[in-house]
């Protein structure tokens, strides 16, 4: 079963919306629900517009769990935009096995057919309402943040983006046809998300020669432009990994004070200077950004 989900919340908490649709247009669950914990939520009521007025006699979401449960254990596939969101909160409001589930990201998929063509970095992909307007989509009476109008335009968004996966093997809309384009998708966005990683974790280590055995290193993104006092430049395939393991290895010769500056010998320079390394993969370079942050947290 694929289910299309979209939830409000109130102060980015409780659920206050869910709707649910099947992959062929239908409404399969919808539902208001009140508040335990929140009285007001003047923030979340402008977003989505559902005051506590509007939810005085509804049923907490609490009381909805078990019914909701047995709609989402049904489920192979679910399909939202920015989904990890809407997963994440309603495993804390005691939904179980959703990380069990496949889970599909519309923004995955518009990054990968239309935000790399149109330079899009992974991590800034626009909103569903300008993903939905780039796409031809457009919203019902009740516009964006409505859970029921939102999880429509998502299933719409998929339709659109799922037609541009070569050979259109969505093109009957069956489940075997959605299980066959997201199989293609999903190996299609790993060489792509991988190759992106690639380039950004790439970069350079910029050497600058001081007074008194005294240099400079830093670490971009980028060659270095300002060549004056630069006496070697170092080309690394996981920067943040780079940053990482010189620091460890001269955090003894930094300047007390100058998280730049070094003071180094004829053999820590040779030793920088012919440092090099790869890419492993996400999870690693990842682990080395956190690395980066606490070495200089704590130095």
């Amino acid at each position: 079963m694929i289910l299309f989900i979209d939830a409000e919340f109130v102060d980015n908490q409780e659920v206050i919306e869910l709707s649910v649709w099947s992959h062929d247009g239908k409404e399969v669950y919808h539902r208001f629900f009140r508040p335990e914990g929140i009285d007001e939520w003047p923030i979340s009521e402008g977003v989505h517009h559902i005051s506590p007025e509007d939810v005085k006699d509804c049923e907490p979401f609490g009381k909805c769990r078990k019914e909701i449960q047995s709609i989402f254990d049904k489920a192979e596939y679910i399909v939202g935009f920015a989904t990890s969101g809407d997963i994440a909160h309603l495993t804390k409001s005691g939904i179980r096995g959703l990380d069990k589930k496949k889970i599909i990201d519309i923004k995955h998929l518009f990054w990968l057919y239309v935000g790399i063509e149109r330079d899009y970095d992974f991590y800034a992909i626009p909103g569903l309402t300008r993903v939905a307007e780039m796409l031809g989509v457009s919203f019902g009476e009740k516009g964006a943040h409505s859970a029921s109008e939102d999880t429509l335009v998502t299933l719409k968004c998929f339709n659109e983006l799922a037609s541009m996966i070569p050979g259109n093997p969505y093109s009957e809309k069956t489940e075997e046809g959605f299980v066959k384009a997201m199989d293609r998708f999903q190996e299609d966005f790993a060489i792509a998300k991988d190759a992106y990683e690639r380039r950004k974790a790439h970069g350079w280590i910029h050497v600058y020669k001081g007074e008194g055995g005294v240099y400079k290193i830093l670490f971009k993104r980028k060659e270095p432009e300002d060549t004056r006092q630069l006496i070697g430049k170092v080309e690394v395939g996981d920067l943040s990994k780079a940053e990482s393991e010189i620091l460890g290895m001269f955090q003894r010769r930094m300047i007390q004070g100058r998280r730049t500056i070094f003071r180094l010998t004829k053999s820590d320079l040779k030793r920088l200077l012919t440092y090099r390394n790869e890419y492993g993969d996400e999870e690693e370079h990842s682990l080395n950004k956190k690395l980066v942050q606490l070495q200089k947290m704590f130095r």
